[in-house]
């Protein structure tokens, strides 16, 4: 092997050289020159990327008296755990912290441990330095910022901020609202998660001016989940992800009334669109009481039990609505709008019935006068009315004393054109 004199020191100077190692190490490591390193052994290389996996190892330097003076060696440590680097004696430790370097130049090199110099390079991206720039939805680790979520359960509607940035909210209650902050409080780029794994549907109300895609409030059914982001330029809400149905899946469900114990059916974690009531047996005799959950939906219900002794009534999750009653052989068209259901419409096998109306709006009229018809006056009393006004009123109350009145004068002509 070529050997040179250093024309300075007069010193031997080694001529091979490894200019970078990567090391990642879970054991104490003793480095070697270059040009007497096997490939077993680690080379001491000019600048060496450290790594290590557990705490209080320690990096042994190459013999000095087997390398030239004012060879160099850079250690850095991008690792999460403190090493130290000793001569090859074992003395003269240095600690290199995580995130930090060392530069090491041997001065004397006249016995094995020599004199090592260091000098402390300027830091590079330490876990204190991540720490302390980590914000919202950023996370220290090992050195690094890396995206963090915070995921948060929430049943009752908690207050967001702009410190609320990133945050998944996970709704795990009913219905009810929550409020978006105001614009002016909110830093470009604000945006959360949110997922609705409740039983009620979860509202989100802007404030002010700002909409939320477009309007003024964003229902989020069960099992809906999504992004909500701020746009800054606007003052506007938006939201990604979250998949609105394309088209309509109608659900149905046959239950028998006789098979369910007690006198409360809860539907609250599944409540098909279609529900058909029936009883196979005919043990029941007092009414069923239904709850459906608090979501907005339409819903056909049907009482095919075959028994006329009860009823069976459905009322909302959570609603003060008196319930609604189906008795025997009705068929209800109903809507809920997760507070309160209303009948749009209700029918028996021969029979339709309808809300009771009144003179201006009469529940039976016609396309072109919606103001004219029949309507429900009152209990046993039937009334005619056009434009608006009762034209003929048809009491029979009193099935003793039946009556029949009208406010218009009555003219009666006879056929062809005769009066009397």
């Amino acid at each position: 092997m070529p050997i040179f004199t250093s024309p300075f020191t007069g010193t031997v100077v080694q001529p091979t050289d490894v200019s970078y190692y990567e090391l990642n190490f879970s054991a104490n490591v003793q480095l070697y020159w270059p040009t007497v390193v096997n490939p077993q052994q680690v080379p001491a290389a000019r600048i060496m990327d450290c790594t290590p996996s557990t705490t209080n190892l320690v990096i042994s330097l190459p013999a000095a008296n087997q390398g030239a003076l004012g060879t160099d060696i850079l250690i850095r440590n991008l690792g999460a755990d403190d090493f130290t680097v000793e001569d090859f004696a074992g003395t003269g430790s240095v600690l290199v912290e995580v995130g930090k370097s060392k530069y090491f130049y041997l001065s004397d090199n006249t016995t094995e441990a020599g004199v090592w110099q260091n000098v402390e390079f300027g830091a590079g991206t330490s876990s204190a330095d991540a720490a302390s720039l980590a914000g919202f939805g950023l996370v220290a680790l090992a050195g690094k910022l890396n995206a963090t979520q915070n995921i948060v359960e929430v049943s009752s509607p908690p207050t967001l901020s702009d410190a609320s940035r990133a945050s998944t909210f996970v709704w795990t209650s009913g219905n009810n609202s929550i409020n978006l902050p105001t614009a002016t409080s909110l830093t470009g780029g604000w945006f959360i998660a949110f997922r609705n794994s409740g039983t009620g549907t979860l509202t989100f109300t802007p404030q002010g001016t700002s909409l939320i895609n477009g309007g003024a409030t964003l229902d989020v059914n069960p099992a809906e989940s999504g992004f909500i982001i701020f746009q800054q330029s606007t003052g506007n809400f938006f939201t990604v992800g979250l998949a609105l149905p394309s088209n309509v899946t109608f659900t149905s469900a046959t239950y028998d009334v006789d098979s369910i114990i007690g006198n409360t059916f809860s539907l609250v974690s599944y409540a098909p669109v279609i529900q058909t009531y029936v009883a196979l047996s005919g043990t029941r005799s007092v009414d069923l009481d239904v709850t459906l959950p608090a979501t907005t939906q339409l819903y056909v219900l049907v009482n095919n039990t075959g028994q006329p002794s009860y009823n069976i009534t459905f009322q909302v999750s959570g609603s003060l609505q008196t319930p609604i009653s189906l008795a025997d052989g009705a068929v209800a068209l109903v809507l809920s709008d997760g507070n309160f259901l209303y009948v749009i419409s209700q029918t028996t096998t021969t029979t339709f019935l309808a809300i009771n109306g009144s003179a201006a709006a009469p529940s039976f009229s016609f396309i072109n006068d919606t103001n004219t018809g029949m309507y429900l006056v009152g209990t046993s009393v039937l009334g005619l009315s056009a434009n608006s006004t009762l034209m003929l009123n048809i009491d029979n109350s009193n099935t003793l004393d039946p009556q029949m009145s009208t406010p218009a004068t009555f003219n009666a002509g006879l056929i062809g054109g005769g009066t009397f």
